[in-house]
């Protein structure tokens, strides 16, 4: 049970930590540097009213100096990072790939919120992103070092024929080189096996959640592209994280025929 509560907390810890990476990098702003402040009247936080998820409830989701609301974001952001360190936990028990696997997802959380917020997937978390995922493949026994780094050069290579494809089809750029640079670094990680999965995946959740805005907004496929863009990060990080969690029973599907 204190493990649980360990990696839960440590999950908490860093999820406050991820809230300044997302809030000062689109920013340009060092994150490593300075106290945290309030985004609207940018007041240094005591730490007091800096601590995860409690000082939110403890405050009623406003800033203690000048009353504006906090947005759910923070809260949601440190909640997520706990279940995730958790949930890496409760699958990887004492692996020493947790070394690899929790940066590796709660860099694809931050740049999920990021790409949501901004339209933006940072270069400085992306391609030191596939430095790790390489990296870690030659430390560590469990993992293939020509995996990775096939999976790295084709997972850019092939998001770089799907951009091309796509601005030709809908006349301006989609996906920007921060979705290569992305699909990369998943491909570092997992590998090149994961890469099918993964296309797969964001490419069936992209498609669902646009048909659901023409179906809402009634216009043409086309236009609805153009005037509401959807940013691509997050269905890349949904599908990496499926293929992280659930990979055994994603080969055991294409050998049996069944998840069970």
């Amino acid at each position: 049970m204190l493990e649980y509560v360990l990696a839960g907390g440590l999950g908490l810890i860093l999820g406050s930590f991820l809230n300044v990476v997302i809030t000062r990098e689109p920013q340009r702003e060092a994150f490593g540097l300075g106290r945290s402040r309030c985004p609207e009247c940018r007041h240094d936080l005591t730490w007091y009213d800096n601590i995860p998820l409690l000082s939110y409830l403890w405050l009623q989701g406003r800033c203690r100096y000048c009353g504006v609301a906090i947005p759910w974001r923070y809260p949601l952001v440190e909640l997520a990072s706990t279940l995730l360190t958790l949930a890496l936990w409760i699958k990887f028990p004492g692996n020493i790939l947790l070394l690899a696997y929790v940066p590796f997802a709660l860099a694809l959380l931050t740049l999920s919120v990021i790409d949501l917020e901004q339209g933006l997937l940072p270069d400085v978390i992306t391609l030191p992103g596939i430095g790790f995922g390489l990296l870690s493949s030659l430390v560590f026994q469990e993992l293939s070092f020509f995996s990775a780094l096939v999976g790295a050069l084709t997972g850019a290579a092939v998001f770089q024929g799907i951009a091309w494809i796509y601005a030709k089809w809908a006349g301006k750029q989609g996906m920007g080189g921060g979705d290569v640079k992305l699909l990369a670094m998943i491909g570092a990680f997992l590998g090149l096996q994961s890469l099918p999965w993964v296309i797969f995946l964001s490419a069936s959740l992209g498609t669902l959640t646009g048909i659901i805005l023409v179906l809402r907004k009634g216009l043409h496929p086309k236009e609805t592209l153009r005037t509401l863009p959807i940013p691509f990060g997050p269905f890349l990080a949904i599908g990496g994280l499926f293929y992280l969690f659930g990979k055994e029973y994603l080969l055991r599907f294409l050998e049996t025929g069944g998840l069970f």
